[in-house]
């Protein structure tokens, strides 16, 4: 069998129609995806320092946030993670800007007075005393509006859901 002197041609000549339909069908349906949102959820995880006033104290205690933004707002969403220092929460008081949950410390902890706050998350704010925390979400600081939406328990954790917008 003896090959064809335009072989070569034809395979070239097929290969670039080929890259040719890829690159079309690429840039085809790269142009009719939508965009992406400028952002996206963003979730963290946190440690606050406890500041020790009297008795022995946990060093830190854990917040995990999850921010989902939206056009003119944000959505947030906050679990005081206490599980390693203290038993299930309850609500112990709330209103439309605020909520505040109460657990009893554990053993080791009951005698702790402190506090534990974040000046970039200024929302939250634990404080320690008479045997147990107290975990609360204050939303009335922000500009715009804001609101609490949701006020639950996760596991015996305390979970807040709140929006702020423009």
């Amino acid at each position: 069998m003896t090959k064809s002197k335009f072989s070569h041609p034809v395979k070239f000549a097929s290969t670039l129609g080929l890259l040719s339909v890829l690159v079309l069908s690429t840039s085809t349906s790269t142009l009719a995806q939508p965009s992406q949102p400028a952002s996206s959820p963003a979730r963290s995880s946190t440690n606050l320092t406890v500041k020790r006033q009297y008795g022995t104290c946990p060093q830190k205690v854990g917040l995990t946030t999850l921010l989902i933004p939206f056009e003119g707002g944000a959505e947030h969403t906050v679990v005081a993670n206490t599980r390693a220092i203290a038993g299930s929460a309850r609500v112990s008081s709330s209103g439309k800007k605020f909520v505040e949950y109460e657990a009893p410390l554990q053993k080791a902890y009951a005698s702790c007075v402190g506090q534990a706050t974040s000046p970039e998350l200024r929302a939250y704010r634990f404080r320690l005393g008479n045997g147990k925390v107290y975990f609360r979400v204050d939303v009335g600081w922000a500009d715009g509006t804001t609101q609490i939406t949701s006020r639950s328990l996760s596991a015996g954790l305390p979970y807040v859901r709140w929006i702020a917008t423009e």
